[in-house]
């Protein structure tokens, strides 16, 4: 069965992200894609996985170029203000060294680029609690024109 190139590179992201190890996070992460419901304390730590096609033009007569629109975002759980700091900080390291050691992924995208990162936390001051990094990449690739099935040279 085919497979839309979309799908391949959406699937070689999702694997690059499985595979992250982070220093001072503690436990397994946890990885989402398309979730649009909270994730229980009891999956955390998770990265949340949404794409959205953000752009798509016929380069020529061989080529489309397609850009998608890829938001990461790490949620974790610490006790502590500094630690829950921390862990955000060494989650969007990991995030990025995941995203930015083959940004084709395997050959399946052009390229990918940063393009915004956000951290957010609670507002009680010294409570830790639940945390997010959101990482925002712009991911392009090639298929042939009218087929998306089919990449381009």
């Amino acid at each position: 069965m085919a497979v839309a190139i979309r799908e391949q590179v959406l699937s070689a992201i999702m694997t690059a992200l499985g595979t992250m190890t982070i220093p001072n996070v503690p436990g397994t992460v946890t990885v989402f894609r398309g979730r649009h419901k909270e994730v229980p304390d009891d999956d955390l730590p998770a990265v949340l996985l949404d794409a959205s096609l953000a752009g798509s033009d016929q380069a020529n007569a061989a080529m489309t170029r397609n850009l998608d629109r890829v938001v990461i975002t790490g949620k974790v759980l610490a006790a502590t203000d500094e630690a829950l700091d921390q862990a955000l900080v060494d989650f969007g390291a990991a995030i990025q060294r995941a995203m930015e050691t083959d940004t084709t992924f395997g050959g399946v995208a052009v390229d990918s680029n940063l393009t915004d990162v956000d951290q957010s936390r609670p507002i009680e001051e010294g409570f830790g609690g639940l945390g997010e990094v959101t990482m925002t990449y712009l991911v392009e690739y090639w298929t042939r024109p009218g087929d998306p099935y089919t990449a381009a040279p």
